[in-house]
């Protein structure tokens, strides 16, 4: 925290005091940064300073931008140090202890190093070297050499030259060229018994031969006996079975080339894990080492004796890895190293590519485990040879070596509201006028009461503060100050002490906000400038400025033309003075924007302003003209006018809208201030109805419909109906009645619910036993099963019709009134009728004309034993839904549709397409059979929905 504020205070000083002169001498990138502080920020800064009488606040800090000068300086050293200044016991006392000798050994305050991310030469690693402080990076440590593996394996490794002392065997295929007496090529193939057929010669034993020596052998061969000119060359090698095992990504058997070395099988073998070695990794064959490889001496020297040529049936095999240390810090090449033998930390360094020049020898640091308990740290200096010799390592060791002070030790800063800030080169006898020779080397505003040194003390690191008198070194040179290796000197702006002087301008301008005054003064018409000038709707003849008086600490209000203070009249063009703030008004605030309104069906509804002489006309043209859905015979007119102060509706006035609109004076009466006009929408513009007609009509389809048109106009425009129409079986669907009985469901099932839930809740608690309890319980659950099963009967919508051809069916009640999304579905005649419930099969069987009830439940083999024979019903083919009559009365009603007197049983007639219902009883429910009402609730449910339910 203390540094974060240490921070906040130098860029305070360095942003406030130098913000307009000091940015010429910049960096381009730190004058960028400069122009990148808003003024809201800068503003905010001044403000917390006059709050406080120049005493840096958190809000200030909050309102800077990070800066890297004055990074070491804080708040309470600049504070204490002025102190210092201004008590002269003190400042003589810090006088005396200037010549001390321990300051020539000062060394840097200890801090931080932060580990490059990326590193591209060992010179980068020297200069990001940030300080000297006791602290090494490990984050980035990895183990050494396991890179060499880490692209993809291959399974196969690419052709390889063959070297003259390849061995030939069983596999191998060699090329033959003859040219001169005899032109041909052969490629010939070792045989399993050793011996090539060489055509012309005969078979020739050649296995078991070096590459030179067979070579040689063919060649006289060849020449003695054919005299030809020969050419030999393998054209193929033979292949080798290898074991790669141990600690290795992918162990097991490969198939390679008899050219292949212990390293190509390590390579296709995917390389050692984290956990194998990279310095013993063995060679067996026939159960006897025949090699050792040290990847360090390939890594480290180049060096590939070891990596030995492998024949088939050997073993590869990569142990654990052996002692591991890791080296950190300011070597060569940090890493983790395995230690092959019992090695020293000269060995260590050694491996990790020595020191760099930045490394301090004095101390290297080595954390060990000791006796598996805890951890210890031992310092060595690396300048005595002998114990970086003589000191031993172990198993898991962690090596840090050290930065040494990345400052050079012989120079002096010089720092702040200065023309050339930096780093001086420190001589013996060096004093301040050797830096700032003159008041030249100041930039303006210097603040000449004070300055401050900032010196660190051999060898404790500790800082000391000497503040002086600039003003008695520079101008009066009264005083010259000695200065000191690595002393840091500070020269402030005056205005860190007190505020900047400023203005502020609000209202009509460009840029609104706070402005700094120079030297030379500002007038009204300078800020108004600065500001980007006026707006179009400023008011030029009155403006206001605040003045603060500071002795008293009222404000005082002064008000000038503004239209002359632009002119430049000096008795309104005023003087300004710190923290005066001008009010540059609108015209607006004197002449008040009246406005008229127009809504509705027009192009730009809203409000418009209003002009003396207005019309209706012309405000429907300001609107963009009316829409074609716009009612034109009638529009509405809301007046308003001003009562007690009050915007009040006065009247509501008709108009024509087609006759303003032509002019008539009638209707295009003038408006008045605040009007509104509300142009009506036609009545039910570009909403259109579609009902949809299918099944057994001759054009079935999606129709348009028109307000008012009957079901038997529909029929008749999709060409009536086809022979095969079945009329008692129509469906006609409606959305209304679909919601209705949707509703009407829901609510049954709320009841139902309520009967259900409350008697099992009465049910449980009075249960006696914990056996009788459950069985409550089970109950419950089963009435929620059954409960949930109910709330996904969704409602058809079906409307009952007795549908009639379209000239019998006008002027009946079933020549309904069509409305947006009417369906109407005229099926062929099923010719079945279905019986399902409490009967033991439940099918459709073939309808026969003339049978009744009995015949169909006789048909589905009878009741159940739970039948419940007093609740039967049958859904009609037509969607109604009717109790059996009892007994074998006759009866006679007349059908208005067939135009007839029709007899028998009404109830008990069985029509093709209807459903026998047989239901269960619910006394053989034990969790139903109590509970009121269900009976013809379930029934309701059914008819509504079209569908039976099974209470179980």
């Amino acid at each position: 925290m203390k540094k974060t504020l240490s921070v906040c205070w130098a860029l305070f000083i360095y942003i406030t005091f130098s913000l307009n002169v000091w940015a010429q001498t910049l960096t381009p990138a730190q004058q960028e940064t400069l122009r990148n502080l808003t003024p809201e920020q800068k503003q905010a800064i001044q403000q917390e300073l006059q709050k406080t009488g120049g005493v840096l606040t958190p809000e200030a800090i909050e309102a800077l931008k990070r800066r890297p000068e004055f990074k070491g300086l804080t708040p309470e050293e600049i504070i204490k140090g002025k102190k210092l200044l201004e008590t002269k016991e003190k400042l003589l006392e810090q006088q005396k202890e200037k010549g001390l000798e321990e300051e020539k050994k000062a060394t840097l305050k200890k801090k931080k190093i932060t580990a490059p991310k990326e590193i591209t030469s060992l010179f980068q690693r020297y200069l990001r070297i940030k300080s000297g402080a006791l602290k090494v990076s490990t984050n980035n440590l990895r183990p050494f050499g396991y890179n060499l593996f880490r692209r993809i394996p291959t399974k196969t490794l690419p052709a390889q030259p063959v070297a003259p002392d390849y061995i030939i065997g069983p596999g191998d295929e060699i090329q033959v060229l003859l040219w001169g007496r005899i032109n041909a090529q052969y490629n010939l193939q070792v045989g399993r018994d050793g011996r090539i057929l060489f055509p012309q010669i005969g078979p020739l034993t050649v296995a078991g031969m070096k590459y030179s020596e067979m070579k040689d052998f063919l060649t006289k061969q060849a020449t003695r006996i054919i005299g030809a000119n020969v050419a030999i060359t393998l054209s193929k090698l033979r292949q080798i079975q290898v074991f790669v095992l141990g600690e290795v990504r992918n162990p097991g058997p490969y198939n390679l080339t008899a050219m292949s070395t212990m390293l190509d099988a390590l390579i296709v073998a995917g390389g050692p894990t984290g956990r194998g070695s990279l310095r013993r990794i063995i060679l067996k064959r026939n159960n006897k080492v025949i090699s050792v490889l040290d990847l360090y001496d390939l890594l480290l020297k180049g060096d590939k004796s070891k990596d030995k040529r492998l024949r088939h049936g050997d073993i590869i095999f990569v142990p654990l890895a052996g002692p591991l240390v890791g080296i950190a810090g300011n070597v060569k090449r940090p890493a983790i190293y395995e230690l092959k033998t019992e090695s020293n930390l000269e060995d260590a360094l050694k491996l990790a590519g020595g020191l760099l020049p930045v490394a301090w020898e004095q101390k290297i640091q080595v954390e060990r485990a000791e006796k598996h308990e805890w951890k210890v740290v031992l310092d060595i200096n690396a300048k005595n040879k002998k114990k970086l010799r003589s000191f031993k390592l172990q198993d898991g060791d962690l090596i840090k070596v050290f930065s040494i002070i990345p400052q050079a030790i012989n120079t002096v800063e010089l720092l702040g509201n200065v023309a050339r800030p930096g780093t001086y080169a420190y001589h013996p006898g060096m004093c301040l006028k050797e830096i700032i020779t003159n008041p030249g080397d100041l930039l303006p505003d210097t603040y000449f009461e004070y300055a401050l040194i900032k010196r660190y003390v051999w060898p404790t690191g500790e800082t000391k503060l000497v503040p002086f008198n600039l003003r008695k070194v520079i101008l009066e040179k009264k005083e010259n100050i000695e200065l000191k290796p690595l002393d840091k000197v500070y020269i402030f702006s005056k205005w860190f002490f007190e505020s900047k002087p400023s203005v502020s301008i609000k209202g009509e301008v460009r840029n609104p906000g706070t402005y700094q005054i120079p030297e030379k003064g500002f007038r009204v018409k300078d800020v108004i400038l600065l500001a980007g000038g006026l707006k179009k709707d400023a008011y030029l003849g009155k403006a206001e400025l605040y003045r603060l008086d500071k002795k008293n600490k009222k404000t005082i209000l002064l008000t000038f033309n503004l239209k002359k203070a632009m002119e430049g009249d000096p008795a309104h063009n005023l003087l300004l003075k710190d923290l005066d703030e001008i009010v540059i008004h609108s015209i607006w605030e004197y002449i008040p924007k009246q406005t008229v309104s127009i809504y509705g069906e027009v192009n730009k509804p809203g409000q418009y302003p209003f002009a003396p002489g207005m019309r209706v006309k012309d405000l429907v043209f300001a609107g963009g003209n009316v829409k074609e859905s716009a009612y034109l015979k009638e529009a509405e007119i809301t007046r308003y006018e001003i009562k007690n102060g009050k915007i009040c509706e006065s009247e509501h006035i008709c108009i024509n809208l087609e006759r303003a609109l032509a002019g008539d004076p009638k209707d295009n009466i003038l408006l008045k201030p605040y009007d509104q006009l509300f142009v009506r929408k036609i009545s039910d513009w570009g909403h259109i109805a579609y009902v949809e007609i299918s099944g057994e009509v001759r054009f079935p389809g999606k129709y348009a419909i028109t307000k008012g048109e009957r079901l038997s106009s529909l029929i008749e425009r999709a060409g009536g109906f086809t022979e095969k129409a079945y009329l008692r079986g129509a469906v006609f669907i409606r959305k209304r009645v679909q919601e209705l009985q949707q509703r009407q469901i829901n609510e049954m099932i709320d009841r139902l619910e309520k009967e259900l839930m409350g008697a099992s809740v009465a049910k449980v608690g009075a249960a006696l036993t914990p056996q009788e309890a459950g069985i409550k319980e089970k109950e419950t659950e089963l009435k929620r099963q059954f409960l949930n099963r109910l709330r996904k009967i969704k409602a058809k919508g079906r409307l009952v019709i007795h549908l009639a051809p379209p000239e019998r069916l006008k002027g009946t009640p079933y020549d309904i009134e069509l409305e947006d999304g009417d369906k109407l579905y005229v099926p062929t005649n099923p010719r079945t009728v279905q019986v399902v419930g409490a009967v033991f099969n439940q099918t459709a069987f073939i309808y026969m004309p003339g049978k009744d009830l009995s015949y169909y439940i006789d048909a589905a083999g009878g009741y159940t034993k739970n039948a419940d024979k007093k609740y039967i019903y049958i859904l009609k083919v037509d969607g109604s839904a009717v109790r059996p009559g009892k007994g074998w009365s006759i009866s006679f009603r007349w059908n208005p549709i067939t135009h007839r007197w029709e007899s028998g049983n009404i109830a008990s007639t069985i029509e093709p397409g209807d459903t026998i219902v047989v239901p269960e009883k619910l006394e053989k429910v034990a969790w139903l059979k109590n509970i009121k009402d269900i009976t013809q609730i379930l029934y309701q449910i059914a008819i509504t929905a079209g569908v039976t339910i099974a209470a179980y």
